[in-house]
């Protein structure tokens, strides 16, 4: 299990191309070092800098935010990790399997705060970056490695993951790219880390470290006697052997075992009806309808023009590396589901998958300026075969710094130098009034985007429903004394599942909370001009997206259990 050499990098003209002399540790000069440490602490600082934007300006959510708050407080406080915005009591296990947040406890223990999450994942996408260099450099030398690795920092997926609030799958964005660095030095103990580690962030990396076995296993027997003989061979199929039965030793533990005994309603994320029950009925399915499985995969349109924007920006080059492989999970989970969300580009799910994308599309490249040469009949790798590598590396460069100077939707990081992310909307002074009447240490039902700001000192569950509700939200279970709600006309629901805000309203209301302060008038219920009464201009979107936030307050006593923590 010892580490095979490096791969060397290519020799020719061009910029990054050429490595020259003894390469010090790890193959990086003190001055690239210097370079590859500034990118990371540069993503670091924007990637944070604009989280906590988001943040001021009341735009992040319980789901997922506040969620994470309440599991991490709860681990730092040795108490089992409850989320109560999921359900009064309710333990985050019976809902994913990710006990690799219990290391996030430490950063509690310094600060208590949504905030140190959005830090925390931050540094995690940022460092994410350094294996991509590493991978990146053994083949096309170390500027193409500094050169790729900015770009895949500013890439839209993890730009959207730094978007939507903090998700434990941060940890697994640096893990993915380490693990196929690893994979290509064959860095084995690394490669086997990574793996058991990533079955601590998610339940659905089972099935990723079940392909890594795989392609080990695969590649032991294509090895030829003299690059490590038999016992190398041997070694290699053991390992990859290992690697898939603990990919589905895990898979079955988190969803057959421990999840069900934190939910009683068991795994709740088989959401394929389309392939089947469970996954032997999903087994089944594909290979009885190879064609209508694929046709799945990228019917509605949605689907399709979101694998082409994860695939594009690399040149679709990832598609003919057998590291692509490892994004088949992913992808099937999102493409097959019923659920609609997931397929867009929209939300954190991509960041998994985007190391995998520009590390493959590397090796794609670094595959054919080593062959072309070869079936030219020529003996060294200049000409064209060369300058695909320039070619390549200014097309993932250019890319994202295109779409980010003009304000791409899937770049939300334009907003630090167009302004958008330090403007306050409109409804910002409602809510900073309302938070301001609220007590700490007691139970709240808040609006989705209201409940971090109160996590950290308030036991906040959602809304209750309404007793006509399709999907019945439990709330707080009557132990709430505060009720708060944003009646912006643009407002679907209160949070996840739940009602219209005005029926959420009504309903606390026949509950017995009564009104105690609103930002302004609740209009009648009727379609929301967008024509300003006053001027006879179009309103803005920040207009048109805001209503009065109204606060309802029961007087009875604060349960116990809601000052637990705070």
């Amino acid at each position: 299990m010892t580490a095979a050499p490096p791969s060397h990098a290519v020799t020719g003209s061009g910029p990054g191309l050429t490595v020259e002399g003894p390469q010090r540790r790890g193959g990086w000069t003190r001055r690239q070092r210097a370079v590859l440490a500034g990118i990371a602490v540069v993503l670091f600082a924007a990637f944070t800098t604009y989280a906590w934007a988001r943040h001021a300006k009341y735009e992040t959510t319980g789901f997922d935010l506040g969620i994470f708050d309440q599991v991490v407080r709860a681990y730092a406080h040795f108490d089992a990790p409850t989320s109560p915005l999921k359900g009064v009591d309710y333990n985050i296990l019976g809902d994913h399997f990710h006990p690799v947040l219990v290391l996030l406890v430490p950063l509690y223990w310094v600060w208590d705060d949504p905030r140190m999450l959005l830090t925390a994942q931050a540094a995690l996408l940022a460092v994410s970056g350094v294996p991509v260099a590493a991978f990146v450099r053994r083949r096309f030398g170390p500027v193409a490695g500094l050169l790729v690795a900015a770009a895949y920092g500013v890439s839209w997926p993890l730009e959207q993951a730094v978007h939507f609030d903090f998700h434990e799958i941060a940890f697994a964005v640096p893990l993915i790219a380490l693990l196929v660095d690893a994979l290509d030095r064959r860095a084995h103990r690394t490669v086997v880390v990574c793996c058991l580690l990533l079955l601590l962030v998610r339940e659905d990396m089972g099935a990723l470290v079940l392909l890594v076995g795989l392609l080990v296993a695969v590649r032991s027997l294509r090895e030829r006697r003299t690059e490590g003989g038999t016992g190398s061979r041997r070694r290699g199929l053991l390992l990859g052997g290992g690697l898939v039965v603990t990919g589905l030793a895990g898979y079955w533990a988190a969803t057959a075992v421990v999840i069900p005994a934190f939910s009683p309603d068991g795994f709740a994320y088989w959401t394929f009806p389309a392939l089947g029950p469970d996954p032997a009925g999903a087994v089944h399915t594909i290979l009885r309808h190879p064609l209508r499985v694929a046709r799945l995969i990228v019917v509605p349109p949605v689907k399709f023009h979101t694998l082409v924007t994860i695939f594009y920006p690399t040149g679709f080059l990832a598609l003919f590396s057998p590291y692509v492989l490892f994004t088949l999970p992913f992808l099937a989970e999102r493409m097959l589901n019923e659920r609609s969300f997931l397929w867009e580009t929209h939300f954190h799910y991509t960041s998994v998958i985007e190391p995998i994308v520009v590390l493959a599309a590397v090796d794609t490249v670094g595959r054919l300026v080593r062959r072309l040469p070869r079936a030219l009949g020529t003996r060294r790798p200049r000409g064209i075969p060369v300058g695909v590598v320039p070619a390549f590396v200014v097309w993932v460069v250019a890319v994202p710094v295109y779409l980010l100077s003009v304000g791409g939707s899937d770049y939300p990081l334009n907003g630090l130098w167009t302004g958008r992310v330090w403007s306050r909307p409109v409804r910002w002074q409602a809510v900073h009034d309302v938070l301001a009447r609220i007590p700490p240490g007691e139970c709240v039902e808040a609006d989705n985007q209201i409940a971090p700001q109160l996590t950290p000192r308030d036991h906040v569950t959602r809304i209750t429903s309404a007793p006509t509700a399709k999907v019945q939200v439990t709330g707080s279970q009557g132990l709430a004394t505060w009720v708060v709600l944003d009646l912006s006309p643009n407002r679907p629901d209160t949070g996840w599942q739940g009602d219209p805000p005005r029926v959420a309203l009504a309903a606390a209301q026949q509950r017995g909370y009564r009104i105690v302060w609103q930002s302004g008038p609740v209009p009648p219920a009727r379609p929301v001009p967008t024509i300003s009464p006053t001027t006879g201009r179009p309103l803005s979107a920040d207009a048109l997206a805001t209503g009065p936030i109204v606060l309802l307050h029961k007087d009875q006593p604060v349960a116990p259990s809601c000052r637990r923590l705070y």
